[in-house]
């Protein structure tokens, strides 16, 4: 019973949890369009992330959103950064070059074009709090981000160049990543096994030291 003992003193440390989306808009549809980006002009979204089960939070940490250029981009950044609101601090953020993203000479709006991932240190986000998803960019033109016209995304909405919520139906494509911080179902029964091992191995220790004395 040794090694069951030994399982549940490691189960006892560890935690597991699922990356997964925890929110997004990324489905395609007849409403797909682009707005540019420039140094002066960012674009966003709100969202809300919904609770799992009892979780009422959860770590955030990566984003993906659908961007282009129509030219090169040399020396430029684009910034995706979540907050609590439109200027406030930034609570994650994460930084890549403009000519990472895939080039397009024709700027055609109507067409997807690929889908870029930011990835940054993790970020504890409530379920009860609505966030601002803001991207922004050095870049003076010819930078777009991907939104759509006919959206059902709930809850939350684009926000313009001018930091004011389009209203419904109108949402980035956009996907927020992570993970819940829950156990697995196997970890629970470890944790399981790891106790009925340690309450055998006391009830057998106990027993030999009863026999030892008489």
């Amino acid at each position: 019973m040794r090694w069951l003992l030994l399982i549940g003193s490691l189960v006892l440390v560890a935690s597991s949890a699922h990356g997964l989306t925890l929110t997004g808009h990324f489905t395609t549809g007849s409403g797909l369009t682009a707005e540019e980006l420039k140094s002066d002009q960012e674009w966003g979204q709100t969202f809300q992330i919904a609770p799992s089960g009892t979780i009422t939070e959860a770590d955030v940490d990566s984003v993906v959103l659908y961007l282009y250029r129509q030219n090169n981009q040399n020396g430029k950044t684009i910034t995706a950064s979540i907050r609590t609101s439109w200027n406030g601090a930034s609570l994650w953020e994460s930084i890549i070059t403009a000519n990472t993203v895939e080039k397009d000479t024709s700027a055609n709006q109507s067409a997807i074009h690929e889908a870029v991932h930011f990835a940054g240190t993790a970020a504890t986000l409530q379920t009860s709090t609505m966030y601002y998803l803001r991207v922004d960019t050095t870049s003076n033109e010819k930078v777009y981000i991907h939104y759509d016209q006919n959206s059902s995304y709930s809850p939350g909405s684009l926000v313009n160049k001018d930091g004011v919520e389009e209203g419904s139906h109108k949402d980035l494509l956009f996907a927020i990543d992570g993970s819940y911080p829950i156990p697995e179902p196997s970890t629970a029964l470890l944790l399981g096994l790891g106790l009925a091992g340690w309450a055998h191995a006391r009830r057998v220790n106990t027993r030999g030291r009863a026999a030892t004395d008489a």
